[in-house]
């Protein structure tokens, strides 16, 4: 069975990674030095977690789209550092990504929604902590873990482009694409 391969990533993907980047960069900020730091006494802490709980619904959508045209379109070969382990690494960490996000979108969800449903149903105040709440501790651990991975993400691509000098953000960026049929 033959499979396409493209020199770069589709350019809808390559969007989509950046934006994706932007959004759970400024999501994770938001929770980590503003929502974390502001007392639940706070009565901007409820329009401001609004607006965090959106974000979170809107990557849902982005990261579901992502998957869908990532399943269907030609993309680069697996790049290679030369060590199978990294190499593994870097596999286990790509698919990471997916099902830490979509944890961190549900445990959020879950947290909004016992939330809204046990402590908001009239317009009664947030109560005075979330960390009670097993979604929200679920929540702040895969945070951290996403920050980690996030960060990790970043190092392996200045390694790649800096140190093996292989051109991997390249094929992450808009330009020329080309795509030839490839054996399996």
């Amino acid at each position: 069975m033959s499979r396409a391969l493209a020199s770069r990533y589709q350019p809808v993907l390559v969007a989509l990674h950046w934006l994706l980047a932007l959004m759970i960069i400024g999501l994770l900020c938001l929770g980590f030095f503003v929502l974390a730091d502001m007392p639940n006494t706070d009565p901007k802490k409820l329009d401001i977690l609004v607006w965090h709980m959106a974000g979170g619904m809107f990557v849902l959508v982005l990261m579901i789209l992502r998957l869908i045209i990532r399943r269907w379109s030609a993309r680069p070969a697996t790049a290679a550092t030369g060590s199978p382990r990294l190499d593994r690494l870097a596999s286990i960490a790509h698919r990471s990504f997916y099902v830490i996000v979509f944890l961190m979108i549900a445990s959020g969800w879950s947290t909004g929604w016992l939330i809204s449903g046990a402590f908001q149903p009239n317009g009664e105040p947030l109560p005075s902590t979330f960390a009670v709440l097993p979604t929200f501790q679920a929540h702040a651990a895969l945070a951290t873990l996403l920050a980690i991975l996030i960060a990790a993400h970043i190092a392996a691509a200045l390694y790649h482009q800096f140190v093996l000098k292989d051109g991997l953000l390249r094929r992450m960026w808009f330009g020329r694409r080309t795509i030839v049929s490839a054996e399996k």
